[in-house]
């Protein structure tokens, strides 16, 4: 007998924080914004890519996206600690 994922909905957030670049997005985010150029930066990784992994974040609900003048501003809504995930609705 195969097991079912009860919660699939939960279960496909958490495997989205399976790459280390979004989960550290997360973690760099949970107490302040950032910029998409801040964050490429702090992650080593190319604009474009560190906007990619933001986007897909933004698609799951993970983090929010302001625009303040040219910069795009991002905000976890993820709270990471103590071992555990906290999903804000």
């Amino acid at each position: 007998m195969k097991a079912q994922i009860k919660n699939k909905e939960v279960f496909e957030k958490v495997n989205r924080l399976s790459n280390q670049y979004k989960f550290k997005i997360i973690e760099l985010t949970q107490d302040k914004e950032l910029t998409i150029t801040d964050l490429s930066r702090l992650l080593g990784l190319a604009l474009t890519r560190t906007s990619d992994y933001v986007a897909k974040l933004e698609k799951l609900g993970m983090v929010e996206k302001t625009k303040d003048g040219k910069n795009v501003r991002v905000k976890s809504r993820v709270k990471i600690s103590n071992n555990q995930i906290v999903f804000n609705s």
